[in-house]
């Protein structure tokens, strides 16, 4: 067995979804920010991106957000591929932007934590193994 099919077999498909989350919410939150930076600007149109409909693809096994590799060791999640960015004519609302980035980063954090607690777990089963 090649290292690429045990690294497959060591990080489940879970590793990978929540690699794809932090990806898109990353993209999210420089749309957002775009957003409360060009706040001021009466012909910027705001644009979003579905965060539900990227994920929900992403589970169903269809390309979505990634991270960026930049070394050859990383762990890959597929081909990179733009989002599908939809437009709101409306204009900037500062506040509802503002609670936009506050919810986005909680569900950043979300991910981390999450991702955290699937390497501890993997870390247990790799120090209890020995035993």
């Amino acid at each position: 067995m090649d290292g690429f099919q045990i690294k497959r077999q060591l990080f489940d498909s879970t590793i990978g979804l929540i690699q794809r989350s932090l990806g898109l919410r990353t993209f999210r939150h420089r749309i957002l920010s775009d957003h409360i930076a060009n706040s001021e600007n009466p012909n910027y149109i705001p644009t979003d991106v579905s965060f539900h409909k990227i994920l929900t693809g992403a589970m169903a096994g269809a390309p979505g957000i990634f991270l960026r590799t930049t070394h050859p060791q990383h762990l890959t999640g597929g081909i990179e591929e733009t989002p599908e960015i939809s437009l709101s004519p409306e204009g900037v609302r500062l506040d509802q932007e503002m609670a936009k980035l506050a919810e986005n980063q909680l569900m950043f954090q979300a991910g981390i934590q999450a991702l955290l607690k699937k390497f501890e777990s993997l870390k247990n089963v790799i120090q209890e193994g020995g035993r």
